[in-house]
């Protein structure tokens, strides 16, 4: 049986989400330890961590510096430049310039918001 493009498309997304959120309720629980170790290395924000976050204790006392925001603005930046270079890249390939150039662009714009994010996030310590 063939499908079409876009209905292989969107039955391969269903299947994908099928599967890793079967993945995440069925498999195995992570260690206690491997996370409040990871928690203590990595400091990530957010209040999902809540729980590890009282395990770790005063490691990680400064939470106040948790930035969701700005780390969603990170994020953002960051996918848009990777999503801007690689169509970019195809866009020079097929001599499409006009539009290779705008993705250039956009693709310095982002990194630009990426590295101005993650030097700020670092210098508070997050």
């Amino acid at each position: 049986m063939v499908f079409s493009t876009h209905v292989a498309l969107v039955m391969t997304v269903a299947i994908t989400t099928v599967c890793w959120v079967a993945t995440a309720y069925l498999g195995p629980e992570t260690d206690r330890a491997v996370l409040v170790n990871f928690f203590r290395l990595v400091h990530p924000p957010g209040p999902g961590w809540e729980p590890i976050r009282k395990v770790a204790g005063p490691v990680q006392a400064a939470t106040d510096r948790d930035n969701m925001p700005l780390a969603l603005l990170g994020w953002v930046a960051g996918c848009t430049a990777i999503w801007a270079a690689l169509f970019a890249e195809g866009s020079y390939l097929y001599g499409r310039m006009p539009q290779a150039l705008l993705l250039t662009a956009v693709f310095v714009v982002s990194s630009v918001v990426l590295a101005a994010v993650t030097r700020r996030m670092w210098a508070a310590g997050v």
